[in-house]
């Protein structure tokens, strides 16, 4: 154990003897990671409206019980409001072209509509609650909010859906208790969360991050961890042999197996660490991002509990650990660098295809995805920040890549030996 231990130092020594490499593994991937989620809503803005800046929701006639429920509410604030009467908004919409290139430009219009220009949206409402309460079978609302974007912007249309499904839907759910009088409190007994509870003020922001980072987080740290992994075991293994330095360790008085140890040692320390790092910014990220965009990747308040938090870590040597072993396995089947290169490169098209898939599938794992090893971390994290990890999956996850780790080092180390 004593020498593994030493050349395990020996590796860790080399990566911190210059500060351009601890550098270029540690921080330049995280912080580049980082940095593309943060950008990537503003390209994605950029090329469905050709503009970076993100227009506020314009909402026409907006009565005192939405601003109300804006002011007050989590979710609504994901979004910023610019407020607008009929006859203020009648004079944009006069002009087509201005109308048109400001919905292109990826403008979202709500619009409350009484039925009346005289009246207003809230009177509308009481109204026809008064009504119901005086057991008038006919009764109706004229009341209707009618939301208007650009149909062939990507980003008007995913923000007009997330504004209507977030914001207004939950926003008509309340109606009933703030406008219904006599009506909201028949035969039902209402529970009203306290506004100022600062706990429930977390929950609401980590429900709504912690969604979201379920879909992106687990597939960063995935890319992460294995770009760190096949840079260091080209380093330490396929560089080395073709230097020739690798036969000059053999022939000292170390076993070859604990000479490999060391180094397997020190990768998994090393990226181990390094995600870590990654995961951290990305945490810094989301609660540094105040104005919690709806576009954003990486919504204010994402967090984990200890238990969430230790199932992730502990997920994170363990598939670090099968990622080495592949690599080592790839390198020894090799002899050529270049294409040892080549090869540890192509599963990284594999991973980004994960990330993607990961965020934008709608549905949750199915019980096959955690028997397909790597992938299966993957949905463990994500499963983690969804809250909804169940412990058969977190012990077949770490069983299942922890097994084929050791079965691919011991028939890889085997066949070297054996030349």
């Amino acid at each position: 154990m004593r020498k593994i231990l030493t050349f395990f130092n020996w590796e860790i020594g080399k990566l911190f003897s210059s500060w351009r490499r601890t550098f270029t593994l540690f921080l330049l991937p995280a912080v580049f990671l980082v940095g593309m989620l943060n950008v990537f809503p503003l390209l994605i803005n950029y090329m469905s409206t050709g503009t970076l800046t993100k227009k506020p929701v314009t909402v026409v006639n907006a009565p005192e019980s939405f601003i109300n429920y804006v002011n007050e509410t989590t979710d609504a604030r994901a979004f910023t409001y610019e407020y607008k009467s009929f006859d203020e908004f009648s004079e944009l919409a006069d002009d087509k072209n201005e109308y048109r290139k400001q919905l292109r430009k990826g403008m979202i219009i709500c619009v409350f509509f009484s039925g009346e220009f005289d009246r207003s949206f809230d009177d509308e409402v009481r109204s026809y609650y008064e009504e119901v309460i005086n057991e008038n079978t006919e009764a109706y609302s004229r009341a209707q909010i009618y939301v208007a974007y650009d149909e062939n912007s990507l980003t008007a249309y995913a923000r007009a859906v997330q504004f209507n499904e977030g914001v207004l839907e939950k926003y008509q759910n309340t109606l009933i208790d703030t406008l219904g009088g006599e009506y909201a409190v028949i035969g039902s007994s209402l529970f009203e969360t306290d506004k100022f509870n600062p706990v429930t003020k977390f929950e609401d922001y980590r429900t709504v991050a912690n969604n979201q980072a379920s879909r992106v987080v687990s597939g960063v740290l995935m890319i992460m961890m294995y770009y760190s992994t096949y840079s260091l075991v080209i380093d330490m293994f396929a560089s080395e042999r073709d230097r020739g330095f690798m036969d000059k360790l053999i022939l000292t008085p170390v076993s070859r197996k604990k000479i490999y140890a060391g180094k397997i040692l020190a990768i998994n320390a090393i990226v181990t660490f390094s995600t870590l790092a990654t995961m951290l910014l990305l945490f810094l990220s989301s609660w540094l991002n105040r104005n919690n965009d709806a576009m954003s990747l990486l919504p204010f308040g994402m967090l984990l509990t200890p238990g969430e938090l230790a199932i992730v870590v502990f997920s994170i040597p363990i598939t670090v650990l099968l990622m080495t072993a592949a690599c080592i396995s790839t390198v020894f089947a090799l002899k050529n660098i270049q294409d040892i290169t080549i090869n540890l490169q192509l599963p990284l098209i594999y991973f980004l295809g994960d990330f993607f898939l990961q965020m934008f599938r709608g549905t949750r794992p199915t019980t096959l995805e955690y028997f397909i090893p790597v992938h299966n971390t993957l949905q463990l994290i994500s499963e983690s920040f969804m809250a909804q990890d169940k412990a058969w999956h977190v012990i077949l996850v770490y069983m299942l890549n922890a097994g084929l780790a050791i079965a691919i080092f011991a028939y890889t180390f085997r066949k070297e030996e054996s030349k």
